[in-house]
């Protein structure tokens, strides 16, 4: 068994729908993809889940923001090519933008910055850290956490403002659990934050909190036939046995042009099979996986399409383009258990202590690293089981712009992945149409 992290699972069904639509003879092969009804690209959807049909405040907003993402785009890309640098976060604050930067800012990224401007006004500010600073902090909490075994940190949460990290303990109920199951195990009890960060050689501040949720693995759109589009319901298998239910993300392609479906890697590890469906339509096998960030590519053909609406729906958005993560975002996240949910309001980079009962191996207890934190501006549910590996995104015109696949959460927060780790690891890219 391999330790790989925990998160949501979910199910979307396009078969089943295709199946219903072939008994009152509406002619298949005319539809705009396979068991998916229109929404990308003609009349607003009826579907009261769809992003057709959101808050007006929170549409205005996201359309607002919407217009400023090039210059997301060429601050991030900036920072990706320099991460040593002074840059702490990128954010949507006001009718702009704001750059949070230690020191003096680099050549290059002074160039991002005079190309930002001519999409929209950005101001910088200074930070008391930058963001190589935090992310070395949070690694040796977490390289402490890993020598006790364990701890009733459930997530380490970087502060987008550049103030410090945030380690969050899971709530007394979920570590009294968590420690009898380990006892039963034989393992030894979770250490408490205060006993993690006693003497560590921290040079930035740490505040310790307690969550009011615990963060739980979310398993469970039901029916799909190929190219598979994101949202949609599958279950991984090995031989006879079951191993986890989750949402398929977006369909991506490498270098050469070889397509795959991005999901969560708690969902299933190689040699697992993907089926889609709860009649378990065959996709392919995993491909790879990389469970220190939670995610995994199955090789199936996935499309430039994700499904928009209830947890039932056969609407569709095509994918128009991808994106980086900026602080203060509002995002949608497309699962098979709950549906469309909008309203996530980006925060910081976060990382999270997989939870009992664990991942498809039954491995939990390790850190998931990279993650981005959003919480549902309403404070209403996120993410439900099942919601693992499902689509993130923002808009773009009729579409959608990808933003990263569903990993964890509780609650009203949700964490996802975005696309710096799946193009630094997978070299892989949103098939967008």
């Amino acid at each position: 068994m391999r330790t790989r992290p925990s998160i949501f699972r979910v199910t979307r069904n396009r078969r089943l729908s295709l199946g219903v639509a072939a008994l009152v003879a509406v002619p298949i092969a005319l539809m705009p993809v396979s068991g998916a009804s229109a929404g990308g690209d003609g009349a607003p959807s009826n579907d009261p889940q769809s992003v057709d049909n959101i808050d007006p405040k929170i549409l205005a907003t996201m359309r607002q923001q919407e217009a400023l993402q090039p210059a997301v785009q060429a601050i991030q890309a900036e920072y990706v090519r320099s991460q040593a640098s002074g840059f702490t976060s990128i954010a949507f604050e006001g009718n702009g933008l704001t750059l949070r930067w230690k020191g003096t800012l680099t050549p290059g990224m002074q160039a991002a910055v005079d190309t930002a401007r001519k999409t929209g006004p950005l101001k910088i500010q200074q930070a008391n850290y930058s963001l190589a600073e935090l992310e070395a902090a949070a690694d040796t909490i977490t390289a402490r956490i890993k020598s006790r075994g364990g701890s009733q940190i459930q997530a380490i949460v970087t502060n987008a403002d550049g103030s410090g990290l945030v380690a969050e303990q899971m709530p007394a109920s979920a570590a009294s659990k968590l420690s009898s199951d380990r006892s039963r195990a034989g393992k030894a009890p979770l250490a408490s934050a205060n006993e993690i960060l006693t003497g560590l050689p921290l040079s930035v501040p740490v505040k310790v909190t307690t969550a009011a949720d615990a963060i739980k693995p979310m398993t469970s759109r039901l029916e799909d036939v190929p190219n598979w589009n994101g949202g949609g319901y599958y279950e991984t298998w090995r031989g006879k046995d079951f191993r986890m239910a989750c949402t398929t993300g977006y369909g991506v392609s490498n270098g050469s042009g070889r397509k795959f479906v991005l999901t969560a890697a708690h969902c299933g590890s190689i040699p697992d099979e993907a089926f889609q469906g709860t009649s378990r339509y065959r996709m392919g096998p995993v491909h790879s996986d990389q469970w220190q960030y939670d995610l995994m590519l199955i090789d199936a053909p996935g499309s430039d399409r994700i499904f928009d609406g209830t947890p039932t729906t056969s609407n569709y958005k095509i994918v128009r383009s991808w994106g980086y993560h900026a602080s203060g975002e509002l995002l949608c996240q497309s699962g098979a258990t709950s549906g469309t949910v909008c309203g996530l309001r980006t925060e910081g980079p976060t990382r999270v202590q997989v939870p009992y009962p664990g991942d498809s191996d039954g491995d939990y207890g390790y850190i998931v690293d990279g993650l981005i934190r959003t919480t549902q501006v309403d404070k209403k549910t996120a993410a439900q089981a099942g919601d693992s590996g499902g689509p993130v995104f923002s808009l773009d015109g009729s579409g959608v712009r990808a933003k990263g696949i569903s990993s964890s959460g509780g609650g009203s927060v949700l964490n996802f992945q975005d696309w710096a780790d799946v193009i630094r690891l997978f070299g892989c890219y949103p098939l967008v149409g």
